[in-house]
């Protein structure tokens, strides 16, 4: 059931071959192939890689004891859980990762939904810490540092990604005590739960990303 999930390909399914995005994807899946061939530039000098859209083999569903030396804690997001389609809606806890994947300059997003909401609808239903995002941000630094902007984008890219688009559909965002989670504004708290309503095409988020860089500049 749970590799049904959209974060691990979208919702489309071809009928006896799996999920249809697999076609998207290139033969060789290896890391640099993938940013350089692959990968989507969001906005100037930002390339991102979703498992919604086309799940790469080193993507998926981790155990804690493999990542967890190598991510810090981000935040929790309660919304709507959209990666299947309930016939009721269901309201979850996600919390959310960050670590590097290979260079200084990638950065790789973990999630984690937890099943507490889920027992009624899905009742086989486990939890992972799922690999759905990846971002490159180029820079003229050899060690570019993380900061608010960069970390604000990353989370809107990755709400966008989850379809978190509508009314309602995010609840709650809280900011972790570790010290990535504290470089997310207070403000951006306050407002997540409306600043994704009605973006529904990759045009308005990029607009989005910029308009949050400039805000903050």
């Amino acid at each position: 059931m749970k590799n049904l999930m959209s974060r691990f390909g979208g919702h489309a399914v071809n009928f006896g071959t799996g999920k249809a995005s697999e076609k998207l994807l290139p033969e060789d899946q290896s890391l640099d192939n993938l940013l350089v061939n692959y990968a989507q530039e969001i906005i100037p000098n930002h390339f991102i890689i979703s498992s919604y859209d086309a799940i790469p083999e080193y993507m998926g569903k981790y155990q804690w004891k493999t990542i967890k030396k190598d991510v810090f804690k981000l935040g929790d997001l309660e919304h709507d859980f959209t990666d299947l389609l309930l016939q009721y809606q269901a309201s979850v806890t996600t919390s959310i990762y960050l670590g590097k994947h290979h260079y200084n300059n990638v950065y790789a997003v973990f999630i984690k939904t937890h099943k507490e909401g889920l027992e009624d609808h899905v009742p086989d239903y486990y939890e992972s810490f799922d690999y759905v995002l990846q971002m490159l941000i180029q820079s003229v630094d050899e060690k570019p540092e993380l900061d608010t902007i960069k970390l604000e984008r990353i989370l809107l890219i990755l709400f966008y990604k989850m379809g978190l688009i509508y009314e309602d559909s995010i609840t709650l965002f809280k900011r972790s005590k570790t010290h990535l989670g504290q470089m997310i504004s207070e403000e951006f708290e306050t407002t997540t739960i409306n600043a994704l309503v009605d973006l529904d095409s990759d045009d308005k988020l990029a607009e989005l990303l910029k308009k949050r860089g400039n805000e903050q500049a």
